[in-house]
């Protein structure tokens, strides 16, 4: 092989080696599984319709909320996976509002969010890797309980089916480590029934956010 072709083959190899490392880089893999923890929020938007029965145009509504947060996602393409969000229980704190200024803290429930979306993971070929998803979200209300004004009424609120959209961002730590942060907008509406009261719809639709480490496996 003469001098002339062996440089023309290796100056190959080396341009091909600089445009494989030049392409963008999978953040995921197929079948890969990512599981994240960290601290998490759930910061209400919505109120409840009027009720006079409690006060001439007062109205219901939770108060933010923050517990230990879990989501993990499993990759079913280099770019598609399923995400699952789950929670310790929040604890909201149910204030009413209207026209007498010393209604306040009414109330208080738990709730679990759990809510599953199909993701759409995007190649940036950095440390960054960004995700959209979209999904349904079903919320179980329970522990609830009266106080103030309110004290000594059962209160009952209605489990919840609603829509669900999520934006995220991954970094990359090395050894398949990561910081993540997500942006959940949730419908949450609910149907509560208070003892001498009767029945009235209340919309939560809150904004729920994470911030955690995870890791890749």
């Amino acid at each position: 092989m003469n001098t002339k072709l062996t440089g023309y083959m290796g100056a190959a190899v080396v341009a091909g080696g600089m445009l494989l490392t030049s392409l963008p880089v999978s953040a995921y893999e197929a079948g890969d599984l990512v599981l994240r923890a960290g601290i998490a929020g759930v910061l209400p938007t919505g109120q409840s319709e009027k009720i006079t029965a409690i006060a001439p145009g007062a109205r219901v509504e939770a108060d933010d909320a923050w517990s230990l947060g879990l989501t993990g996602t499993y990759m079913f393409t280099d770019n598609i996976g399923v995400g699952v969000l789950a929670a310790w229980p929040f604890e909201h704190d149910i204030d009413a509002k209207g026209s007498i200024s010393s209604l306040n803290k009414v109330g208080e429930t738990k709730h679990l969010p759990p809510t599953v979306t199909l993701q759409y993971h995007f190649e940036t070929g950095t440390k960054f890797h960004p995700y959209v998803g979209a999904g349904i979200n079903y919320t179980y209300f329970f522990d609830e309980d009266t106080s103030g004004a309110l004290s000594g009424l059962d209160l009952n609120l209605s489990h919840s089916w609603g829509l669900a959209g999520e934006v995220g961002l991954d970094y990359d730590l090395g050894n398949d480590w990561l910081i993540s942060g997500q942006v959940w907008y949730i419908n949450i509406d609910t149907e509560a029934r208070l003892e001498g009261v009767g029945k009235f719809d209340v919309e939560i639709d809150p904004w729920v956010v994470m911030l955690g480490v995870g890791k890749k496996f």
